[in-house]
C-alpha cells in the first residue's frame, strides 16, 4: 500500500494509491503502509516523522528527482506542497502553459511553461488571514467568516469586509488569469485548496477545479522516482 501525505498549514490530507487511483483516507497510521511520498509546510512531531521513516515514506525535498524543471533561483526556500501542486497539474495536463492556484491559509500563485519548467510564483494572504488582518490592524473592524454569494459591494460592515475580502481574492485571479493569457493564449489553470470553492469559475472553461492536486502530484513524483518514467 502506498501512501501520499501532505501535511498542510492548517489540514492534514492524506491517500493510498491503490490501481492508479488515490482513495482518501483518515487515520493513516494505523495502515500497513509499503513505501510513498509526503511533504510538509512545517516540521513534523518526532513520533510521525519516525513512523514515515520506519514504513519507507520519502519526503519530498528540494533534492528529490520530478518530472519537470525547477527554475526556482531558491529551491531550498521553495514550498513543497507548490512544487507537488505543480508537478499534479503537470500530469494531467503535460505540454501546456499552466497557472497552478493553491487557496489555503496562504494564497500560492505558480507558473509551469509549456516545455515543462517551473519558473516560480507568487505568495499571497488567504482569505482567512485577510479577515483577521482587518480585525486585529484596527479598532473597529470585527471578525467575519467567509461565505458565498455575496453582492459586489456590501451595505453595511460585516459585508463590505466579506464582498472586500473574497471579490478582492476573485479579481485578483482573474487579474493573473488575464496578464498571463495575453502572453500564453493557451493557458490552462488548476485550482486546489480549502478556500477553492470561493472562486467562481462556472463561466470559466480554462479552470479546472482539483481538491487533491497536491496529492496526485506526490503520487506522480513517487512513480516518477521509483519507475524512472
Amino acid at each position: 500500500m502506498i501512501l501520499l501525505a501532505d501535511f498542510g498549514n492548517t489540514r492534514i490530507k492524506a491517500a493510498v494509491l491503490e490501481n492508479g487511483n488515490l482513495r482518501h483516507v483518515d487515520d493513516f497510521m494505523g495502515l500497513d503502509v509499503e513505501g510513498g511520498m509526503w511533504c510538509s509546510v512545517h516540521p513534523l512531531d518526532p513520533k510521525t516523522e519516525e513512523w514515515m521513516t520506519s514504513h519507507g515514506m520519502k519526503r519530498l525535498s528540494a533534492h528529490t528527482p520530478i518530472p519537470l524543471t525547477n527554475a526556482y533561483s531558491s529551491p531550498e526556500t521553495l514550498g513543497m506542497d507548490r512544487l507537488a501542486a505543480a508537478v499534479g497539474a503537470w500530469s494531467m495536463k503535460p505540454g501546456n502553459d499552466l497557472l497552478v492556484v493553491d487557496a489555503g491559509t496562504a494564497v500560492t500563485y505558480d507558473f509551469v511553461s509549456a516545455d515543462g519548467k517551473y519558473t516560480g510564483g507568487n505568495i499571497a494572504p488567504g482569505i482567512g488571514l485577510r479577515f483577521e488582518s482587518l480585525h486585529k490592524g484596527t479598532g473597529a473592524l470585527p471578525l467575519v467568516s467567509a461565505r458565498k454569494d455575496l453582492p459586489l459591494f456590501g451595505k453595511d460592515t460585516e459585508t463590505a469586509i466579506l464582498c472586500g475580502v473574497i471579490n478582492g481574492l476573485r479579481h485578483e485571479l482573474d487579474g493573473y488569469i488575464a496578464e498571463l493569457s495575453s502572453h500564453n493564449p493557451s493557458l490552462l489553470v488548476f485550482l486546489t485548496g480549502g478556500d477553492a470553492e470561493f472562486f467562481d469559475i462556472k463561466a470559466k472553461s480554462r479552470i479546472f477545479a482539483v481538491p487533491d492536486l497536491v496529492l496526485r502530484g506526490l503520487a506522480r513524483i513517487y512513480k516518477y522516482n521509483e519507475e524512472g518514467v
